[in-house]
């Protein structure tokens, strides 16, 4: 069983294929020469023969100075991130405009032509908590024009669905008189 190589089964050119006491050759032909190690110095005097070679200089310490260049470690933010507070440009964020303000202002418009009394209801209860909101926040929040448009829409929307419903309750009590 050593003659057992590894191989196409019953190959009959053994002699081909490599044993365990021959070296193989990489495929492009045997390997090239290795180069001459540091302490050979190339086109002069051998080794030895007084002359010293400079030392390469140490690379620069990351403490102090400029950054390194290259990618940073893993898990570390690149540079230019966000300033310290107090620092930075521009101006500092505004005041807000209050989401209840906005939210009763878009069901009073939408209110007014789905479902009119419910709608007005719920944005006069938005535009009341939203204006007491307001101006509890001391300018923090903004929105009071959004909060009165909305409680004027809701009031008309109201005025208007009272309208309609004493018109209807009129042509109903002239339309039974009628018939009379």
């Amino acid at each position: 069983m050593p003659d057992d190589l590894p191989g196409p089964p019953g190959g009959a050119d053994r002699e081909d294929q490599p044993r365990g006491d021959r070296p193989t050759e990489p495929l492009g032909g045997p390997r090239p020469p290795e180069p001459p190690g540091p302490t050979e110095p190339l086109g002069g005097p051998p080794a030895g023969a007084g002359q010293t070679w400079p030392q390469a200089p140490p690379p620069p310490a990351q403490g102090y100075g400029q950054p390194g260049y290259g990618q940073p470690p893993y898990g570390t933010q690149p540079g230019y991130g966000q300033p310290p507070y107090g620092y930075g440009y521009g101006y500092p964020a505004g005041p807000q405009t209050d989401s209840s303000a906005t939210a009763a202002l878009v069901i009073a418009v939408v209110g007014f032509f789905i479902c009119p009394p419910v709608g007005a209801v719920v944005a006069l209860v938005l535009a009341n908590s939203a204006q007491k909101r307001i101006e509890a926040s001391g300018g923090r929040l903004t929105g009071l024009e959004q909060a009165r448009a909305a409680r004027i829409i809701a009031i008309i929307e109201l005025v208007l669905t009272g309208i309609v419903i004493l018109l209807g309750a009129i042509a109903i009590v002239a339309s039974i008189g009628s018939r009379y």
